[in-house]
């Protein structure tokens, strides 16, 4: 086995989005790849964003549902490390090829997962 079969393996298999066919490509690669990470690499996801939590001295369950949401995208600006080390968790997981296409435009790509990542962390908290 290579290592794309051994990642692809790993991915859970989701439903598929309706009207696929009319999808843009980054929209493709949202579906078919970033969508199964996240889903795979959620608990690991969480403990890093939890980390950053206590590292900060944050009290996420304490806060509003506004608050939550601002936090959050304050984390995601000025904690670099846990951006970072959240983006390589999920980077860490593309197949070769799935990385040629993210490096061509890893700006909106970098924004589409963090809008993502963000979205996975408050639906957890049921704020979704």
């Amino acid at each position: 086995m290579n290592r794309t079969e051994d990642l692809l393996k790993l991915r859970p298999k989701l439903r598929r989005i309706k009207n696929e066919l009319n999808s843009t490509l980054v929209e493709k690669f949202q579906n078919s790849t970033l969508r199964p990470i996240l889903k795979f690499q959620h608990d690991l996801l969480m403990l890093v964003f939890h980390t950053c939590l206590i590292k900060n001295k944050i009290l996420f369950e304490n806060l509003s549902e506004s608050e939550k949401e601002s936090t959050l995208t304050q984390l995601f600006q000025k904690e670099l490390a846990f951006r970072n080390q959240s983006l390589g968790i999920i980077i860490g997981l593309f197949t070769l090829e799935e990385y040629s296409h993210f490096a061509q435009e890893p700006g909106a790509y970098t924004k589409r997962i963090t809008a993502m990542l963000k979205h996975r962390i408050l639906s957890t908290y049921d704020l979704v």
